[in-house]
């Protein structure tokens, strides 16, 4: 055998032995392992600790120039890298600086494809990479998702393309899901070894959002096909009801990277409180120089202008009560006054109603350095987003609430895109209601600032969904892969025997101190107040300590808690610290331990507690100081619904 044909036959066994064998990521203290298998199809096992997680099997894309890998792929390359650096977000949503750790694999294909493998101490993931010219049509993406059936999955059940992701969460084992049975992420899995698994994704750009549907044993990998027909009667303004769609879920270059697939991995609950894979994992900053984008409390005048009292003028869509609003939000540091439904003339959004006069109530905002923001809806303004933007703009607008997007089809995704970039243009912060969960835009686009996607304090007008079990749901699941406008803060408090739905003024579930700790558990750089201001006015030591409540965090310290039943948490902004607790509708005694604060200092701590009654009135309260330090610790009864917060500095 000549020197040739050595050389040949050594390149053809590292060529067959390559694609044999599996291929292994660790996360940096080498506790996670991904083990890539590249046979026939391609597949994942995710290991802790040396036990199997999860699988995920058959990862590919169809489309119509073939499968995306190929089935039988062929390794060309595997390259690998490490990455220990510290990314420092626009927005200190959680925190100031945030550790980037990871070890990648990207396996190359000859196919004009790679597979790129991410670990980290945190989770690990995984996204396709094309590489073929001109566009592509993707008719579906597939991922089976295999793990113990006794495995207990906490999720938003939802079946509808036109989904406002506000469905409640349910939990039920992988073997009681019924076959087709669908829901959105964030969702949770509990093995049951105890280890959890968070299914979440970022860089969702020009493609449909992921859901799960459950095959006939396990969950897999599902997506909302484009549009094709939409409803068209009584909605056209306001909501695109699909009602048809086509035969493919992405029309898309044939080139580009694709949404990554995240699982976040947790010991304990209290471990999913501080991960950051969603906003790691995010697209790079759009936006030049984004120093405009201001975070902040907000006002709004949708049900809280039925709340007025013990004024001089009829309360409603007007100038008049615009100006008490503003009144309200200055005297507190408020930020923002939203006007809701009802500005618009006819849906014309360049044209406002008789009475009320917004570029007079922008200027009357600027004077007392607040700054005004206007509700749309999403088929409204798309129609409408250059003229609109535009008039905002000279009128002085700093933001924009965009409603009712109810779905997550390419077409959808290609709309927050389009909206983040152009409200950007114009320097408006942008609120996302009736919307998917975040993916990760506001690291492209920090002007977005936060959203919906979950059941938060409007509920309360017409269902008991929004309850203090939910509440302690949301830190562990929602609040993971992004902000959340939960709206906390209510003065109206109820015990569970005392509430009742009205939809006109909406009481808040659990105790005063519960709901003023909401907005330290809840985590968004644009918090919005729940009720009017002449219920926070005859309020006024809550409301003054509820304002001063930051929006923005440099760091967070998981105390305690248990998904569903209670969560205790520090957060500090500079020099002070907050520090809340709440429980579900079950009393219970906690202690939280300060270890957290510097050494040698002495700091004193503003409380808010559970009065002796507030079982049966909720919102009976204690307000006390003290004085605390590292390593005291504060033992606090919380009652049924109830809750704890404090500021400590």
């Amino acid at each position: 055998m000549n020197r040739k044909n050595y050389i040949l036959l050594f390149f053809l066994l590292i060529c067959i032995s390559v694609s044999a064998k599996d291929i292994e990521t660790f996360s940096p203290d080498k506790k996670i392992l991904v083990r890539t298998t590249v046979s026939e199809k391609i597949s994942l096992q995710v290991l802790s600790e040396g036990i199997q997680l999860f699988e995920v099997r058959d990862i590919r894309m169809e489309t119509d120039r073939g499968s995306i890998p190929v089935m039988n792929p062929h390794i060309q390359k595997i390259k690998t890298r490490t990455v220990n650096g510290m990314v420092v977000p626009v927005i200190k949503e959680k925190q100031a600086s945030i550790p980037e750790n990871y070890n990648e694999t990207a396996i190359e294909f000859r196919e004009n494809c790679k597979l790129l493998i991410r670990a980290y101490n945190e989770g690990v993931a995984y996204r396709i990479v094309s590489a073929l010219p001109g566009e592509m049509i993707v008719r579906n993406e597939h991922a089976e998702f295999v793990t113990d059936g006794n495995s207990r999955l906490t999720f938003q059940y939802d079946m509808d393309a036109n989904s406002d992701y506000e469905a409640p969460y349910i939990q039920k084992t992988i073997a009681e899901l019924k076959p087709n049975d669908k829901g959105n992420l964030p969702a949770l899995l509990e093995l049951p070894s105890g280890k959890k698994i968070l299914f979440l994704e970022a860089d969702v750009k020009d493609y449909p959002v992921l859901w799960l549907n459950k095959n006939a044993e396990n969950l897999e990998a599902y997506f909302w096909q484009y549009p094709a027909k939409y409803y068209e009667k009584g909605n056209s303004k306001s909501f695109k009801r699909v009602i048809e769609h086509k035969d493919f879920i992405a029309k898309t270059q044939g080139s580009r990277e694709f949404p990554w697939r995240i699982f976040a991995v947790a010991n304990q609950d209290t471990d999913l409180l501080k991960n950051q894979l969603v906003y790691l994992m995010g697209p790079e900053l759009k936006i030049e120089d984004p120093s405009w984008v201001r975070p902040g409390w907000v006002i709004l005048d949708w049900w809280a202008r039925r709340e007025i009292f013990g004024v001089d003028f009829k309360a409603g869509i007007n100038t008049p009560t615009a100006k008490y609003m503003i009144d309200f939000a200055s005297e507190y540091g408020v930020r923002y006054f939203l006007f809701d439904d009802g500005w618009t003339k006819d849906e014309d959004l360049t044209k406002v109603i008789p009475g009320l006069d917004i570029p007079g109530v922008v200027q009357y905002a600027k004077s007392k350095n607040v700054d005004v923001m206007l509700w749309v809806t999403y088929a409204n303004f798309d129609a409408q987003m250059d003229a609109a933007l535009n008039q905002f703009e000279k009128w002085g607008v700093k933001g924009v609430k965009i409603d009712f997007m109810n779905r997550s089809d390419q077409e959808m995704v290609d709309f927050y895109w389009r909206a983040a970039e152009q409200c950007a243009k114009h320097h408006m912060v942008i609120d996302f209601h009736g919307a998917y969960k975040p993916d990760g835009l506001r690291r492209a686009y920090p002007n977005v600032l936060t959203r919906e996607a979950l059941i938060e304090f409007e509920y309360n007008g017409g269902t008991d969904y929004d309850n203090p079990d939910h509440h302690c749901t949301l830190p562990f699941i929602r609040n993971v892969a992004g902000p959340m406008d939960y709206i906390p803060g209510s003065m109206l408090n109820s015990t569970k025997n005392s509430f009742r739905k009205n939809g006109n003024m909406p009481m808040g579930q659990g105790t005063r101190a519960h709901s003023m700790a909401m907005a330290v558990i809840t985590e968004s750089p644009m918090q919005m107040l729940s009720d009017a201001p002449s219920e926070y006015y005859r309020e006024e030591e809550c409301t003054r300590f509820l304002t001063k409540i930051p929006v923005e965090w440099d760091e967070i310290v998981p105390l305690s808690g248990k998904m569903g039943d209670y969560v205790a948490m520090a957060r500090r902004h500079g020099n002070e610290w907050f520090v809340a607790a709440i429980t579900d509708w079950t009393s219970r005694e906690m202690e939280l331990d300060f270890n957290f604060l510097a050494e040698n200092k002495e700091y004193t701590v503003e409380l808010f507690r559970d009065g002796i009654n507030a079982d049966i009135r909720a919102n009976d309260y204690k307000k006390e100081t003290r004085k605390v330090k590292k390593g005291d610790r504060i033992t606090v009864s919380l009652a049924s619904g109830g809750g704890w917060v404090a500021r400590v500095y």
